[in-house]
């Protein structure tokens, strides 16, 4: 099921008896925890609310837990944290253990909400887990996409009370690159980013994209597709300034190397690509990135030959290998780079 619609059933007072919440976005799975409290009686939380460690509970344990009514309140949550039995594992579990509580799953009380939680993946292929998929809910959490995370950045800037134009929260969402196939930005990293934002912009003030540019993780890889910007229109002068302010402000020159480098394959493979009729989605996916890197890469290539980009991956590769015997320095390669191919 959607977790946005589990979670609005519980706002409506609507719980299940049986949760399954799992996957890598643990923000939510947090907040889904955060959920089931809530709609507890907050004075007899100590009585009606039971967080248990799955990877050392024993069977009689967790019945007796699961099967203890609510005490003044019409229901109680049990909270089982990494059951074991979900990734095939039985330090305190036996066959018959299992077999036993899966069996159990079937007759969970009325008056109980039992709620595992797995941060990570899990097998489906597990006894547990197609039984919990048939009597209960089970919920991947995963990263938040299209008008979900657009609307949930919003709210979290309004928190702040930050105004967010729509454009430069799209512009945001772009430069954080939590959306990227391969990036391993979570929900709770997006948060800390907004804070620091938010923090810096001002309450009651406006964010803008000069702000997200200067605050943004990504700073560095803008800096870089301007220093690649330029190189491809032979502004020799800008691109170095751009290079020696990443320098000073304390960017290790290696990373800006590796940068430089994988920018450069993406408007080698982008072109290549585009001679195949490829669309611009369809590249994006076969790379595993943004749209909109696609386009500024094509937009780049059209600077380059291939003949050039080819000389200046070998280039790349040699400074490398140069650079790691210690026979030339890092900011000296790249500084020869620059210098070369913006004649």
């Amino acid at each position: 099921m959607d977790y946005k619609d589990i979670i609005g059933g519980m706002k409506q007072n609507n719980f299940e008896r049986v949760y399954l919440f799992y996957g890598k976005e643990y923000y939510l799975i947090e907040n889904s925890i955060k959920m089931l409290k809530s709609g507890l009686n907050e004075s007899m939380l100590d009585f009606n609310f039971d967080v248990i460690d799955g990877k050392e509970v024993q069977l009689d344990q967790l019945l007796s837990s699961i099967e203890t009514f609510p005490f003044m309140d019409e229901r109680k949550v049990v909270i089982v944290k990494d059951f074991e039995l979900f990734n095939g594992n039985k330090k305190n579990f036996t066959d018959a253990d299992e077999k036993y509580f899966i069996e159990r799953l079937d007759n969970i009380p009325d008056t109980t909400v039992l709620a595992f939680i797995v941060y990570g993946d899990i097998d489906k292929r597990k006894s547990i887990y197609k039984k919990v998929n048939k009597v209960g809910t089970v919920c991947e959490c995963k990263k938040l996409d299209g008008m979900d995370l657009f609307k949930w950045v919003k709210r979290e800037f309004s928190r702040l009370d930050v105004n967010a134009e729509n454009a430069t929260i799209a512009y945001f969402i772009e430069q954080l690159g939590y959306r990227d196939k391969n990036s391993d930005m979570t929900l709770t990293d997006v948060k800390n980013e907004i804070f620091k934002m938010g923090s810096y912009a001002g309450s009651g003030s406006t964010l803008t994209n000069e702000i997200v540019d200067k605050l943004s993780p990504r700073k560095v890889e803008n800096n870089v597709f301007r220093m690649i910007d330029n190189i491809g229109m032979k502004n020799a002068s800008v691109a170095m300034k751009i290079f020696k302010d990443m320098v000073f402000d304390g960017e290790p020159v290696l990373r800006i190397m590796s940068l430089i480098s994988r920018q450069f394959r993406i408007i080698l493979n982008v072109k290549d690509m585009q001679k195949e009729n490829m669309k611009i989605k369809e590249i994006a996916t076969t790379l595993g990135v943004q749209e909109f890197v696609v386009k500024n890469a094509a937009k780049q290539g059209t600077n380059f030959s291939d003949d050039k980009l080819t000389e200046i991956m070998n280039y790349i590769l040699e400074s490398e290998y140069r650079i790691k015997n210690g026979l030339i320095g890092d900011e000296a390669a790249i500084e020869i780079l620059i210098g070369k191919y913006c004649k």
